[in-house]
């Protein structure tokens, strides 16, 4: 994790200063490598290779000369860490679009794909997984493990190093127990990605002890802990065995969980880490609570048409496994939730907004930032009761900073003015009111499942190429938590942008002159 730094022996190649370029050319060549391995199962399974091949070699010889030829910059502005963090999102989702085209999709669904794995989001164009060659499913899978592995990048690496990156990671970790947290967060980046690959080789050797086939079992680790929800099925985990499920469901809600928790329990090798999370705790009740209201709601429904109460444990569980899916935006499914009454659908839209812990690889607003919120509105009432007292907010009997109860106030308001934005347009392109609300809050929260059309058992290749576009956006501000993604289009960040570019070539001319 330090491929940036300006210090190493590597650096004596450069001629150029740009840290910019320098990120664009590691992961260029990070991508290319990473094609060789779908490329590999092509070649093993007798399937085509070239749309992984080919592109590779460029990708990892670009690269290469890149990052050898450019070091980091001497001077760096916050503007900078943001541009970093365009670059590194863009190069993802059209480098990464290249075995799509190649394997004939149209453009934009070769970009949607893209978008959808990288963002972890898992809705997808394609209406048969079976029509396309399994090393492209699996690029797919791997779209989804790589873009989780991208936020820990961005939250926990880029931005610390352009002084952003403290506020980012305390907002990520709160209520996680890590006000005392004292590792350089770079350290902490490493740290967190190495345990990121312990729990998908975990998860991938249960699979298979579970006797799942090799390819499903791969692809399920890496789409799991990512919170993707991406597998090799037009339906999803419906007929699946029930240990195969337990153990999915498992690793939804790790996937789901913080992961600075994940770390502080493998470092000291004590579980206790979890029991005593507070968070952790109410998150387990949230979880619990939703699935005991929907279950209740469920055989309500079901009642009409004959349930028998010996089959109310089959129905818990789907109950269950649902609220754990939707809750930790994986969007994975054990029945087609789309037939369900209106106030089912309404409890999973809860679910879908409110997502999991923050420091985690789902989406959504975070189970932390409802909690701060939940804490500003009793204060504002108290405060109506007792005009001359002072209150804070207090997660995990901490104080919340006022800056951070303002910034969970403003993302909650950025994700429902987001959300309403994106169900106007898509209702006046012509689409029904719930598929229009599930297609936008699927988005947004990152959870890739909808409801009416664009259920668990549906695909959004029947929508037009400008909604397709919309809902690729929509995916990517939900996957940068709103507030980072909208600040690329305030003038402000361009007149930054034009400053900063001015300020280094001033920089570099008084460098040339001495």
């Amino acid at each position: 994790m330090v491929f940036l730094s300006k210090d190493r022996v590597i650096d004596r190649f450069a001629v150029y200063r740009s840290t910019e370029v320098r990120l664009l050319g590691g992961l260029l060549a990070i991508l290319g490598l990473m094609f060789l391995v779908p490329g590999t199962y092509a070649l093993v399974s007798n399937e085509n290779p070239d749309p992984f091949f080919y592109p590779a070699i460029p990708l990892i010889t670009t690269g290469t000369v890149l990052f050898l030829l450019f070091s980091a910059s001497d001077s760096l502005r916050t503007v900078n860490g943001l541009i970093m963090i365009a670059v590194t999102w863009f190069t993802m989702f059209f480098v990464g679009a290249i075995p799509y085209l190649m394997v004939g999709m149209t453009p934009v669904n070769a970009l949607f794909e893209s978008v959808n794995g990288f963002t972890t989001s898992g809705s997808t164009t394609v209406d048969s997984v079976y029509y396309w060659p399994e090393s492209l499913m699996l690029w797919r899978a791997m779209t989804a493990w790589l873009g989780g592995i991208a936020i820990v990048i961005i939250f926990i690496y880029i931005l610390p190093l352009f002084g952003m990156g403290r506020i980012f990671f305390n907002n990520e970790l709160e209520g996680s127990g890590s006000s005392n947290y004292s590792m350089k967060l770079q350290t902490a980046a490493s740290s967190f990605i190495t345990v990121y690959v312990v729990l998908t080789v975990i998860n991938f050797l249960l699979l298979i002890l579970l006797e799942a086939p090799f390819l499903d079992a791969l692809c399920m680790s890496l789409t799991t802990i990512s919170t993707g929800g991406i597998l090799i099925s037009d339906t999803s985990l419906i007929g699946s065995t029930a240990s195969i499920q337990l153990v999915t469901m498992i690793f939804m809600f790790i996937g789901g969980t913080n992961f600075y928790l994940h770390f502080k329990a493998i470092s000291t090798r004590s579980f206790k880490i979890y029991l005593h999370n507070k968070e952790l705790r109410n998150l387990i009740i949230y979880f619990f609570l939703a699935s005991i209201i929907l279950f209740i709601f469920r055989v309500g429904d079901l009642s009409s048409i004959g349930l028998h109460p010996e089959n109310y444990f089959n129905e818990y569980w789907e109950t269950l496994f649902t609220v754990i899916s939707i809750g930790t935006t994986t969007g994975l499914a054990v029945y087609d939730f789309t037939q369900s009454s209106e106030i089912v659908v309404a409890i999973l839209i809860i679910l879908m907004m409110i997502g999991a812990s923050a420091g985690s690889t789902s989406g959504g607003i975070k189970f932390s930032r409802i909690r701060i919120v939940m804490g500003f509105f009793r204060n504002s009432l108290l405060n109506i009761l007792h005009p001359n007292a002072v209150y804070s907010v207090k997660v995990d009997n901490e104080d919340v900073p006022d800056s951070r109860v303002i910034g969970a106030v403003s993302t909650v308001l950025l994700y429902m003015v987001t959300v309403v934005i994106g169900i106007i347009i898509l209702m006046s392109a012509g689409l029904e009111w719930v598929d229009s609300i599930g297609l936008a809050i699927g988005s947004v929260t990152n959870t890739g499942v909808g409801f009416g059309h664009f259920g668990p058992l549906g695909d959004y290749d029947s929508l037009g190429e400008p909604l397709k576009i919309v809902l690729m956006f929509l995916m990517w501000i939900g996957r940068l938590e709103i507030s980072i993604a909208l600040v690329f289009f305030t003038p402000a960040f361009w007149r930054e942008v034009k400053y900063s570019y001015r300020s280094s070539k001033k920089y570099r001319n008084i460098r040339n002159d001495q």
